[in-house]
């Protein structure tokens, strides 16, 4: 079986990313949705999808290559290459891109496209994607409902009791001007845990910048300080990545002031090498492997193990679309421990209509793993073409 072509789609929307006044729920990524399909010369398919600038991701994939090695595109060191030897093909796209990725666009793409062929190769087997990471140990996982703070302590008290009506048993806010206001912050969080009790799992991402009279910037040391003493006052489940991705020592400092918190990160991480900087810290008690953006399932089970080993929660970074959340299930229905997987609340019509049916939670708050050979997701191919530019 050979690779018969890697093809990019890039979707287009009208919807804007954001929590929108007079709108229940908070939108993701509405003005474009990227995706990548792989093709065997045998007629298997597999799809993924990926948070990255998709104009420049199809280019990475399917543009004009340059001579030398390292300036390559991928589709050209792919078509025509054994689809079932994923480490080998990991490899040929790393260093075809060398001189032009190995973070950021490129390595976004490369997570896309190894998902894919994780997909196929369960596909050819006729087996579920999660039977190629070992025995599977649950068939569900508890969801947490994930979206944006909402503009005032109102809305984001309406915003918690959506979810948890909804049955959600956690949720995470995160974003969407946090971290600017110190007495506004306090007032959305205490409104926030009001609202959802102390039986209920809440988890804040601040975000690593943010932005003040338009221009984004990262928070001072004391600002942080000051953050993260008023959110402790709330009893988070985690604090999610507040620290700039190539600062990572600013994680050991601050957990040295900060015992009592949790922190989570990793979703900025991409390779095993970044992963294994992040742990080195020894100061991380979740890790949020994105498996649109790490390197894909082949990074995530190669960190695996040593985050195990060092007693640390994994919960994926899975803020897209419900391929991503099925690529995620797969994942952590295999691992010894699994305790949440991530749910995006805020979808918004893109990532919506790319599947023929959602996703939806158990009367327990949990999402079942998807069944049959391959991903499990069925997509909806017309709205992808419709929607495609």
């Amino acid at each position: 079986m050979r690779i018969r072509d890697v093809t990019p789609f890039l979707l287009r929307g009208d919807e804007t990313y954001g929590a929108h006044e007079g709108s229940l729920e908070a939108t993701d990524q509405g003005d474009f949705l990227f995706l990548v399909r792989v093709r065997t010369d045998e007629g298997l398919e597999a799809w993924a999808d990926v948070e990255t600038l998709g104009p420049v991701a199809a280019a990475v994939i399917s543009g004009d290559s340059m001579g030398a090695m390292g300036f390559r595109t991928l589709s050209e060191v792919l078509v025509g290459q054994d689809p079932l030897n994923i480490a080998e093909r990991w490899e040929d796209m790393y260093l075809a891109s060398a001189y032009y990725g190995r973070r950021g666009v490129v390595i976004q793409c490369i997570s896309a496209i190894d998902n894919c062929l994780w997909s196929i190769a369960a596909q050819a087997r006729n087996v579920p994607l999660s039977d190629l990471f070992g025995v599977r140990r649950r068939d569900k996982l508890p969801a947490y409902a994930s979206t944006l703070f909402r503009g005032t302590p109102e809305a984001n008290a309406d915003a918690a009791r959506w979810y948890m009506d909804k049955g959600f048993t956690g949720v995470k806010f995160g974003w969407g001007g946090f971290g600017i206001d110190p007495a506004h912050d306090r007032d959305c969080l205490q409104a926030i845990r009001e609202t959802m009790g102390n039986d209920r799992a809440l988890m804040v991402d601040p975000g690593w910048y943010v932005e003040v009279d338009g221009r984004p910037r990262t928070r001072s040391r004391s600002q942080t300080q000051a953050m993260l003493e008023s959110i402790a006052s709330f009893d988070p489940y985690w604090v999610e990545d507040f620290v700039h991705p190539d600062r990572l020592e600013d994680f050991r400092l601050l957990k040295d002031e900060f015992q009592f918190l949790r922190f989570a990160a990793g979703e900025q991480q991409a390779t095993k090498w970044d992963f294994d900087r992040l742990l080195a810290t020894d100061s991380i008690s979740v890790l949020q492997p994105d498996l649109s953006r790490c390197g894909g399932l082949s990074t995530a089970l190669a960190v695996a193990p040593e985050a195990i080993r060092s007693g640390i929660e994994i919960v994926t970074h899975s803020w897209l679309t419900d391929l991503l959340h099925a690529y995620s299930l797969h994942f952590l229905s295999v691992l010894p421990d699994a305790t949440w997987v991530e749910f995006n609340v805020a979808q918004s019509h893109l990532s919506r209509g790319v599947t023929q049916s959602r996703m939806v939670l158990d009367e327990d708050g949990c999402v079942r793993v998807p069944t049959g050979a391959g991903l499990g997701t069925v997509l909806d191919e017309e709205f992808i073409v419709r929607s495609s530019i």
